[in-house]
């Protein structure tokens, strides 16, 4: 199983475990967080001059840079542009929250 496939059904098992805590998944507001301009950059290296990149895309959102294992906070934030990396640190997904 690739690990994009891994984390998607991750993702997937959270939200009926947040759905059936009560917790409804709202879907986020048109592109609040530059989703559409910075998502030509999933696939790349994380490297400084890619994240400064998209960065620069996102600002003045704030860019949250989730490595695997990294424990991160639940809050949401429709603004805030989430760059998922895998263990070779190539960004593999962006999403607001």
């Amino acid at each position: 199983m690739s690990v994009w496939v891994g984390f998607r059904r991750t993702l997937a098992v959270a939200g009926v475990l947040m759905a059936g805590a009560g917790f409804a998944a709202e879907p986020a507001p048109a592109d609040q967080c530059r989703l559409a301009l910075s998502s030509r950059y999933v696939g790349a290296q994380a490297v400084p001059a890619v994240r400064s990149a998209v960065e620069a895309i996102a600002r003045p959102n704030a860019v949250r840079w989730i490595a695997p294992g990294q424990a991160i906070t639940t809050d949401f934030s429709a603004q805030r542009l989430n760059v998922i990396l895998d263990e070779r640190g190539r960004i593999m997904a962006m999403r607001c929250g």
